[in-house]
């Protein structure tokens, strides 16, 4: 796991495959619930927020908000937790669910910050077990 956080902290393009990859995952989920559930109308709001998190700008400001933000985590999980009992809005729980998860492994600002600086960069090269502490 600390080579994935090596690659999410070095790598932009990592970043940016990972986005992208939790929202066709996101979309994929959708197609799957609508192809099963017709008349299901509740999908669109949380296809709506899936096609949001398109634009990797974007996606990295809100995976860094929630990621280090407690109080935005929090939200974005009670929302999750209360949509989910909420009928027609089973796929809105999912998809905040998802992105809790994926920002959860997502590196957070410090971290970033942290691999400008060379003598820090190539101790996490070195020694690239010591990352997790700094991530979260």
């Amino acid at each position: 796991m600390s080579r994935f956080y090596l690659v999410m902290v070095s790598v932009e393009n990592a970043r940016k495959f990972y986005a992208q990859l939790l929202v066709v995952f996101l979309l994929l989920f959708h197609f799957v619930h609508v192809s099963g559930n017709q008349g299901e109308y509740g999908v669109l709001l949380s296809t709506v927020l899936s096609v949001l998190l398109c634009p990797f700008r974007r996606a990295d400001r809100w995976l860094h908000r929630i990621h280090e933000n407690r109080r935005d985590f929090t939200f974005v999980a009670l929302a999750a937790l209360a949509a989910a009992f909420i009928p027609h809005l089973y796929t809105m729980a999912v998809t905040a669910g998802l992105i809790l998860l994926a920002a959860l492994f997502y590196p957070s600002h410090t971290v970033l910050s942290g691999w400008k600086d060379e003598k820090t960069r190539e101790h996490w090269r070195k020694h690239p077990e010591v990352l997790p502490g700094y991530y979260y």
